[in-house]
């Protein structure tokens, strides 16, 4: 195996080495592809055990910061960190180390999203409480780690169960992201300030990492679940609505989700009595279509909002693809017949039958969205001009969204609002790790974790190049290698 080998990691030092029978038998089992996987997975760790020191040299670093890139880098990998950055041919190279030649590669921080559910809930056709599926939803999470995903913030998990998945990512006994991820929400508008101090509390035994108020409760309950998640030094998330997001920054709302709140009060006076009165007769998701004619993302308040937000560094998980995909027609191909869905049939039967969001739309309705849907994408783009701390998200498990293939939709989407490639790879990297309140991951930097996307094309030139994975690393070891198919 030739020193340098890009796929294989070889050592700088060669060896002589005569594989066994049995490896030779599996050599024809398996094939070619999986065993140089097999071998870069093995080969990283020496015959004591300790992990191998590996140096990519060459390779051209965009660091997640969007700043300009860094040619001809030379990356330093150990014990699962990044322990420098320089000119390549630099210095000495670690005696021992494995050499990765980058040269025409780009060297990324692994992929955040910032929305992605851990537990998948399966259609319940007699209207009943969701239940949650672990084996289908461990299968999301491998295949999100194959598209580069390698941290994903879980905004609503149910709080046992979610928070033990959680765990057994970051401890490494589930294949996929590592994890953040919030408690179960809380939406019930009956509850009591007690009551709901008391659903903290009874969480905390479990570690969540976030809190996360829903669409239904009232500013005074938001302000009371705020005190006492921030008297735990636990973070806010806020999907918010009958709370708008400007009364949910003022009240401290740490993080935001979705790229706006669909609340009367957001919308310019004159047009919010009319909004209701249409939300009246054309209930669920249809009424959306209603308010985002009436939105006007250039009015005097939205501008406030943006200061506020820009100021206060409140985040935003965009999430466009959570519209786009809930609100496609049945004959769009992007997302109802994504390819990579393939993989998830039960998935496909279940939105079929259970959550088609748009099963009772009208082509008229279908025509109004897509007429008003540029002032969605405009909203995005002021946000990004103004300084909002945006950062990338797809809400997973929400229909037709495909695991891992999703968050590069994303990012086609937010290219498509006019936010440069920089900013999207600065959203999913720098960004993303400032809102979760990380050091260790997002930035190509000596200290943080080796969790690294090595590209064949420049995503800078074309964003959909996320795609042209050549390998994933995670913890310093290489866990995927090749685009997914």
């Amino acid at each position: 195996m030739p020193c340098g080998d890009l796929g294989a990691m070889a050592p700088c030092r060669r060896q002589s080495w005569s594989a066994p029978p049995l490896i030779h038998r599996c050599l024809r089992c398996v094939g070619l592809p999986l065993l140089a996987l097999l071998l870069a997975s093995c080969a990283d760790r020496t015959a004591h055990g300790r992990e191998r020191t590996v140096v990519i040299e060459h390779v051209t670093v965009l660091d997640g910061q969007g700043g300009a890139a860094l040619d001809d880098r030379r990356v330093v990998v150990s014990g699962g960190r990044i322990v420098a950055v320089g000119a390549s041919a630099s210095g000495r190279l670690p005696r021992g180390a494995m050499i990765v030649d980058g040269t025409g590669k780009f060297l990324l921080p692994g992929f955040i999203d910032m929305h992605a559910h851990l537990l998948f809930p399966r259609c319940n056709p007699d209207g009943g409480a969701p239940r949650f599926d672990r084996a289908l939803s461990e299968k999301a999470l491998s295949a999100q780690l194959d598209f580069g995903i390698t941290m994903v913030r879980s905004p609503a998990t149910p709080t046992i169960e979610g928070l033990r998945l959680r765990d057994a990512l970051n401890a490494g006994r589930v294949r996929g992201p590592r994890a953040m991820a919030s408690a179960e929400l809380m939406n019930d508008p009956t509850l009591s300030d007690a009551q709901l101090r008391q659903i903290v509390r009874d969480a905390l035994p479990y570690r969540p990492d976030f809190f996360k108020v829903y669409a239904r409760l009232r500013p005074e309950q938001v302000a009371s679940v705020t005190d006492e998640a921030h008297r735990r030094h636990i973070p806010l998330i806020g999907h918010l609505q009958r709370t708008s997001w400007a009364q949910g920054v003022r009240l401290g709302v740490d993080h935001l989700a979705h790229s706006v709140d669909w609340s009367a009060d957001s919308l310019p006076p004159d047009r919010r009595q009319t909004y209701l009165a249409a939300a009246k007769t054309r209930p669920g998701f249809r009424s959306r279509i209603d308010w985002l004619e009436a939105f006007d993302p250039n009015g005097a308040d939205q501008t406030a909002l943006i200061d506020d937000l820009a100021r206060r560094r409140v985040s935003v998980d965009v999430t466009l693809i959570a519209y786009d995909a809930k609100f496609s027609p049945p004959d769009e191909a992007r997302y109802r017949r994504n390819p990579h869905l393939r993989r998830f049939p039960e998935l496909r039967e279940d939105w079929s039958r259970c959550d088609d969001a748009t099963a009772d739309w009208t082509a008229d309705d279908f025509r109004r969205w897509k007429a008003a849907r540029p002032k969605l994408l405009a909203w995005i783009r002021r946000m990004s001009d103004g300084g909002v701390l945006l950062v990338t998200g797809t809400d997973l498990t929400n229909e037709w969204i495909a695991a891992g293939e999703g968050l590069h939709q994303e990012f086609e989407l937010l290219a498509e609002a006019g936010v440069s490639p920089d900013r999207i790879l600065r959203m999913t990297g720098a960004d993303a790790a400032q809102a979760l309140g990380r050091t260790d991951v997002g930035v190509v930097e000596a200290g943080r974790r080796a969790d690294l996307v090595l590209l064949s094309a420049d995503p800078r030139k074309r964003i959909s190049n996320t795609r042209s994975i050549m390998w994933v690393m995670q913890g310093g070891r290489i866990v995927a290698k090749g685009a997914p198919r």
